[in-house]
């Protein structure tokens, strides 16, 4: 028997209905997905561009007639040699389409990203032409926006310029200090290295003032290369002991960061603790969280193994703590994570990541134990910061420098992230203070940093990934 014509057209139409729900939902999901357009901002102002801006080896490109002009350039496009030339005042920019080779002044620049022609649209790096034309560059990624604004503007202060890799609680610390002084402080933030090869690259012509980085080895290879100038300070010298600056004062230890010990008390009782060399012990095999060694923490650490002990009683340490099993976690809020969870009974990370977590929660269950207390004490490192040796505003970076040396500026500085003050008159933030008082380990963190390579090799050596 036939089914009646209506009821063939009513299943007809409820697959429709499904269909078009399906597809309403499907394109839904595709818009969530994608990305929001990428904005470039000049001085409050979004631009208007011929072609949409794209990420390319995670540079933003941007179509250069627009953006060079709106920041006071001029351009000149030769298509026979596929090039883009700029200028502005005594400034002199060279891009190629398709080569990494860019010129600045007649000085030869290697680009992470080759301009493109895309749509008929040359698309060049935006850092390399705003940077190039007197800009300071900053990349919002949680709205998608370059925000591009003068490296120097008319303040009755003046202004600093920073590349810095402390990015957290920065900015009340700069206020304060521009409250101070009246010295508008600029910031650029990124990984220490990164930051070390652009001033690097940027030669005479970089807009940093000062390098702020957060590990003594990082501020030594900055020092080594040149990078960095002497500076005689007497509040500096007066402020900073001398083992947390360097021996020619190119650079000055401003907040200090203990990498120890860190345990579960459910699981560990702290006299079965003792030393980071301890942690070698097969007693602690399957038990152990640690960073990986492509971290400049896990580098330093083993660089004052290598100088308490010599390399070959190191590698011996190192091969112990990779024998035990380590779990490997690039976070030290996540190996206390982990720690607390139960995946884990000892790690070791710097202090003030605990300092953060027992801040949002007073009953976080890992607890700090301070390592070689029966010896050389502790490890330390720093972060802290060196004048460039081309800063374009030295009076104020050095500025900069003494005041956050100073007990206002030491409190602001190290209270924002739970660290240990550099300076030795300032008191420590109430939690850590309630860690209690510890030997430090007293080289001198320039080690950290002429022991790098080193250390490097022995982890790679040891096998400890």
């Amino acid at each position: 028997m036939k089914k009646p014509l209506n009821s063939n057209f009513r299943r007809l139409g409820l697959l429709l209905v499904t269909t078009l729900i399906l597809v309403t939902i499907i394109h839904s999901f595709a818009q969530a997905a994608a990305p929001r357009p990428i904005r470039v901002v000049v001085d409050g102002t979004a631009l208007t561009m011929e072609a949409t801006p794209q990420i390319i080896n995670g540079r933003v490109m941007v179509p250069f007639r627009a953006v060079t002009e709106r920041l006071g350039g001029q351009v000149n496009w030769n298509g026979q040699e596929r090039s883009v030339s700029v200028t502005k005042g005594e400034t002199a920019l060279r891009l190629v389409v398709g080569q990494t080779a860019a010129t600045n002044r007649g000085r030869t620049v290697t680009l992470d990203a080759a301009p493109v022609q895309v749509a008929g649209h040359v698309l060049v790096p935006l850092r390399f032409l705003g940077t190039g034309l007197g800009y300071i560059v900053h990349w919002d990624s949680a709205t998608r926006s370059v925000i591009i604004r003068p490296a120097a503007e008319p303040r009755a202060g003046g202004i600093v310029n920073l590349y810095t890799s402390r990015h957290y609680g920065v900015e009340p610390v700069f206020t304060a200090f521009t409250r101070a002084t009246g010295i508008q402080v600029r910031f650029q933030t990124g990984a220490d290295a990164v930051l070390r090869e652009r001033i690097r690259a940027e030669g005479r012509h970089t807009l940093a003032d000062v390098y702020l980085a957060v590990d003594a080895g990082n501020l030594w290879l900055a020092a080594r290369d040149g990078l960095l100038e002497p500076i005689n300070s007497a509040a500096l010298n007066r402020n900073i002991p001398a083992n947390l600056r360097d021996p020619n004062n190119r650079w000055f230890g401003l907040t200090q960061r203990v990498r120890t010990i860190m345990y579960h008390p459910d699981r560990v009782r702290p006299e079965e603790l003792s030393t980071y060399e301890d942690l070698a012990d097969p007693k602690w095999r399957g038990r152990l969280v640690m960073r990986p060694a492509t971290h400049s923490y896990t580098q330093s650490l083993v660089a004052s193994l290598i100088a308490a002990h010599g390399e070959a009683r190191a590698e011996e340490i190192v091969r112990g703590w990779v024998a035990n099993q380590p779990i490997l976690i690039d976070s030290d809020t996540r190996i206390l994570e982990t720690l607390a969870a139960g995946r884990g009974d000892v790690a070791i990370t710097n202090h003030y990541y605990l300092g953060r977590l027992l801040e949002a929660n007073p009953a976080f269950p890992v607890k700090v134990f301070w390592a070689n207390q029966n010896n050389r004490g502790a490890h330390v490192n720093v972060s802290g910061a060196g004048v460039t040796a081309h800063a374009p505003n030295r009076e104020n970076a050095i500025k900069l420098l003494e005041w956050l040396s100073s007990a206002e500026g030491q409190k602001l500085f190290a209270d924002s992230n739970h660290e240990y003050p550099a300076n030795p008159n300032v008191a420590s933030h109430p939690i850590i203070a309630g860690f209690g008082n510890f030997r430090r380990d007293p080289l001198n963190m320039a080690e950290y940093g002429r022991l790098q390579e080193a250390a490097v090799r022995l982890l790679d050596r040891a096998g400890y990934r």
